[in-house]
């Protein structure tokens, strides 16, 4: 958007400069014909940043949604990926703890816990994985 005040403002500097021109060399033909020129040139400049600003807002919707709708595939990629890694840390945390149980007595609520710290890290780790290299 900046660009396009930039160009406002330019077009506007020139429509002014031509204007001040015009107005102070009223008994010089050649520099009042090149006020004239400045103020069309302004003016010209002026309705192409409007248009400019119109067509880039049009795309810029369009293009919008064609980024957000890729970024949807992503996200549901990058989800998915995530999801089914944890899920088989999961089952590897699981059949461990039940492994070590058979030696070791572990409290379920302490079991449990692990689990779910375990599966949160591991997911967090992996969606910033996918992120990264899809």
């Amino acid at each position: 958007m900046k660009k396009y005040v930039q160009l406002y403002l330019v077009s506007i500097a020139i429509m002014i400069i031509g204007l001040i021109e015009i107005l102070l060399n009223k008994t010089n033909l050649s520099q009042e014909f090149r006020g004239i020129f400045e103020l069309v040139v302004g003016v010209i400049c002026f309705i192409l940043a409007i248009i400019s600003q119109v067509k880039f807002n049009a795309n810029r919707k369009q293009s919008e949604r064609e980024l957000s709708r890729e970024y949807d595939e992503r996200d549901g990629l990058i989800e998915g990926k995530a999801s089914q890694f944890t899920m088989t840390v999961l089952m590897i945390v699981t059949l461990m703890i039940m492994f070590l149980t058979k030696w070791i007595t572990i409290p379920t609520n302490n079991a449990l816990f692990f689990i779910v710290i375990f599966c949160g890290v591991t997911n967090l780790l992996a969606k910033k994985y996918y992120e990264r290299f899809l």
